[in-house]
Order: C-alpha cells, then sequence, then structure tokens
C-alpha cells in the first residue's frame, strides 16, 4: 500500500476515522434537545481523530475573524455552536468500517491509546504543579501523532517501520548508555516517522504546517501567537516526556529508562522521584480501568502494582499487539536472580530449606530445563503430603511460563491477578496457582538452568518469598 498522490490534500479532504465507541457515544448526546457540551468534550478527549476535527473547524473560523484560537474542546465546541455539532460529528467515517483489516485497526487503535495516555498524563502532571492552563497542553498531546493515525489508515507499513525504528532506537539507547547517556539522543517517534516519511519524499514539518489550515495541531499550540494563553517552555517539556512515556512503557515500567523519565518528570514537578513515580502510577492505574471500558488497550495492565507494594509482571505480547521480535529486549530494570550451578549445591540446597521454613508455603518443585515440550521436576518438596503441582509440565500449554523462562522472570500469582494470568497457564499450574503461586526462573550467567514452583503463599509472603531469592 502506497501513500495517495498529493498525501496532505488527500489528508484535508478525509477526516481520520473515529472509534465506533466513541461515535455512538456522541451521537446520543447530540439526539437531546440541548446538548451537553460537558458530556460531549468526555467523548471527544477519548478519540484523538475526532478532537482534531472540532478543535480544527473552531480554530479555522476564529483565524477568518482575526481572533484567538480555542485552547480546549469546550472552548471549541461553544465557538461551533450545537447545530455544527449536530451536522458534521455524526458525519466522520467509523474506524471499524473503514479498517477492516485486523492488524491495520490495532496499529490505528495502538497509536490512539498512546496520544491519549500522553494527554491524560500531561494533564494529571500540570494538576500536580497546580497550574491553571493544563488543558490546552493536554490537547496537544493529545493530537500530536495525528499524522501516525493517518499512517496507520493509508500506508500501515511505513507506521510499522517508523515504530521499529524508534523501538530498536530505545532499545539501543538502553542496552549502551540508559543510565548516564542524554535523553534528547535517546529514542524519538517523532524523528522516525520524520525519517521514513522523508525517504517517502514527505517533509513532516511542511506536512504539519498544512494539516494544521484543517486540523489544529501541536506546532500551532506551542508556535501560534494566537493561541491563548500560550505555552511555556516547561509545559513543551512536559509534552515531551508524557509523549516519550506513553511509547516507553509499551516495553513495560521497569527499566533504566523510565527511571530516568521517571527523574526529569520529578524535576518539572518539583517532586522527588519517588512522589513522582507514584503520582504517575496512581494516574496511570486508574486510566488502565477507564480503557478497559471504553475499550481499548492500556500498558498500565503491565504495571500490575497491589496496595501492599508488590511489583509484579506483566501479562503476554499479544495482549497488546507487539511482535516478539520487536519486544524481545525491553531492558528490564529488575536484576536477573542467578542460581548456583545445576548440580546440587550447598548455596540452592539452603535457598530451599529456608523456604520450607517460611509461614505459607506448602508445596515446592524445582523444574529442570531441557528442550523437551515436556519438562519434568527434579526436586519436590510438599509440607502435608498435598501434591499440587505436576511431575511434569506442558510447555506449549504454557505461554506465559515459556516468556518467564526466556526473560528470566520472577512472577507471583495471587488473587490479584490469578483470574488474568491463570488462562495463560496449563490447567495444572493454572489450578496449583488458586492457593497463591511465585514462579522464579533461575539462571546462571543469563542462562537458565531450571525453575523454581513455591505454592502457598500470599501478598506478603510472597515479598518474603522474593526477598529469599534476591539473597541466595
Amino acid at each position: 500500500m502506497t501513500l495517495p498522490e498529493n498525501w496532505s490534500e488527500y489528508l484535508l479532504d478525509h477526516p481520520l476515522p473515529v472509534r465506533r465507541a466513541i461515535h455512538q457515544g456522541m451521537c446520543r448526546e447530540l439526539l437531546n434537545e440541548s446538548p451537553d457540551f460537558p458530556r460531549l468534550v468526555g467523548w471527544l478527549r477519548r478519540d484523538p481523530a475526532a478532537a482534531s476535527v472540532v478543535l480544527g473547524a473552531a480554530a479555522s473560523g476564529q483565524r477568518k475573524r482575526e481572533r484567538s484560537a480555542p485552547h480546549n474542546l469546550e472552548h471549541a465546541l461553544s465557538l461551533l455552536g450545537s447545530n455544527w455539532a449536530r451536522n458534521q460529528l455524526p458525519q466522520l467515517p467509523i474506524l471499524e468500517n473503514t479498517l477492516t483489516d485486523e492488524a491495520q485497526r490495532a496499529g490505528y487503535l495502538a497509536a490512539s491509546s498512546r496520544a491519549m495516555r500522553a494527554a491524560r498524563m500531561t494533564e494529571t502532571w500540570l494538576i500536580e504543579r497546580r497550574e491553571t492552563g493544563f488543558e490546552m497542553v493536554s490537547v496537544a498531546a493529545l493530537l500530536h501523532n495525528l499524522v501516525e493515525l493517518a499512517l496507520w489508515r493509508d500506508a500501515p507499513e511505513l507506521a510499522r517501520q517508523a515504530l521499529a525504528i524508534a523501538r530498536k532506537s530505545l532499545i539501543d539507547f538502553t542496552q549502551a548508555h540508559a543510565e548516564n547517556g542524554s535523553l534528547d539522543s535517546c529514542f524519538s517517534v517523532g524523528r522516525a516517522f520524520e525519517m521514513v516519511l522523508g525517504e517517502a519524499g514527505i517533509d513532516l514539518h511542511q506536512l504539519e504546517t498544512t494539516l494544521t489550515e484543517r486540523y489544529y495541531l501541536p506546532v500551532m499550540l506551542l508556535a501560534e501567537e494566537a493561541s491563548i494563553p500560550t505555552l511555556g517552555a516547561h509545559h513543551e517539556s512536559i509534552l515531551v516526556l508524557a509523549r516519550r512515556l506513553a511509547f516507553a512503557s509499551e516495553f513495560g515500567w521497569y527499566h533504566p529508562v523510565i527511571r530516568r523519565l521517571t527523574v526529569s518528570i520529578a524535576e518539572q514537578l518539583h517532586l522527588s522521584p519517588h512522589a513522582a513515580w507514584r503520582v504517575t502510577v496512581k494516574k496511570t492505574l486508574a486510566d488502565a480501568r477507564e480503557f478497559t471500558e471504553v475499550p481499548l488497550y492500556h500498558p498500565g495492565h503491565l504495571l500490575v502494582q497491589q496496595e501492599d507494594g508488590r511489583d509484579l509482571l506483566w501479562p503476554l505480547t499479544a495482549d497488546y499487539g507487539l511482535d516478539d521480535s520487536d519486544n524481545g529486549c525491553h531492558a528490564s530494570g529488575a536484576a536477573t536472580r542467578t542460581a548456583p550451578p545445576a548440580t546440587p549445591g550447598r548455596q540452592l540446597g539452603d535457598t530451599i530449606r529456608q523456604l520450607t521454613r517460611l509461614d505459607g508455603v506448602e508445596e515446592i518443585a524445582l523444574y529442570e530445563n531441557s528442550g523437551d515440550s515436556l519438562v519434568k521436576h527434579r526436586f519436590h518438596w510438599s509440607r502435608n503430603g498435598e501434591t499440587a503441582l505436576p511431575e511434569r509440565l506442558a510447555l506449549a500449554q504454557s505461554p506465559l511460563l515459556s516468556r518467564l523462562q526466556s526473560r528470566l522472570e520472577t512472577l507471583g500469582i495471587d488473587a490479584g491477578n490469578l483470574e488474568r494470568l491463570a488462562p495463560h497457564l496449563d490447567p495444572n499450574l493454572g489450578q496449583a496457582a488458586k492457593g497463591g503461586l511465585v514462579i522464579a526462573p533461575l539462571a546462571v550467567d543469563g542462562t537458565l538452568i531450571s525453575t523454581l514452583f513455591v505454592r502457598g503463599p500470599r501478598g506478603d509472603q510472597q515479598r518474603e518469598i522474593l526477598a529469599t531469592l534476591d539473597r541466595s
């Protein structure tokens, strides 16, 4: 699929599609004799395509009158009026009818989710700063990747190419100098799209300038003097941080780049990094619940954080549409847990003995590592003779286990995440997990040698087990 000829003109004549759930919500509100604009705004802020049409139309009308452009969605709707909304919004194309290819639609939805997450984070951080002009910056974040959305609609192979470049940049940066390199030299989704479009003969800056005649892009918010109130340098910095966090978090939340971003966010919020992280996590989890209702994917599901402070792990890559080959190195900041040599040794034996003394531990099994689809345990212990962990594991039936072993990541399963994760284990492990389960791949020099299963612990007991494994 290639870009249409005179793509900038094509974009002006063909508005981006809106998700069906958002389209239906707007149309229901517009059936009222007097539409409630705040409720209508609630739908618009959930879809960058719909928001861009409203803001662009209002800004265009204001330009013709030589007046200040609108700085938030409610202002824009008040300028346009309910008759305009009734006539124009129902005519917007519906995503599910426009993009019938599932993979293409998934890419479009991922880009839409990224825009919304950046907008919500921007808003939250500015409210934390006690600023009143947060809506304008939030709008800029919501509309920052309209060109990416357009590429997913018109030439998805170019969008995939740009994202692959950005992901590789993130991975390379993390591996090379994530702890001391400048984030400005790190990944940039914008630069990746600029590079790909340049190869296709399109100047991204010129394209954005053209689109500002129809859509209200951040280039206007950041540069146009008619935008009131104008944005300051710190607004732009916060917007960029939100965009980077929205992208990087698709790889997970526990790697050096996320920590570096958190430090930069803390500087902007005048908080400690720990306090800034808590603000970000709280908003992330709240948004993830809302996105589930929309429905729309949110990588907050990668941040499985319990009230007691445990940081658990995330579901399969299929849940958020990333390719394992492009997402294989998320540069987890968690230290790899290293076991002693595979031969029976004092250190491993001591660790298992410590585990048997912990309250709540009912069963322990240590499974061998082999290339076979079925692996058997090389050690088994049960407190009361009750056996729930199987003698053999079918790796083909446990994609989550295979993922944990390939990445050498530890996982705790209990009531907080059992319903979501158990279906990704074979039936025997899923049954065992109902009583609480810790899965810990053990490695030497980065090579998996065995996998430890501890059944019974829950909540704080799992934290104690993880601490024991860290000390071993």
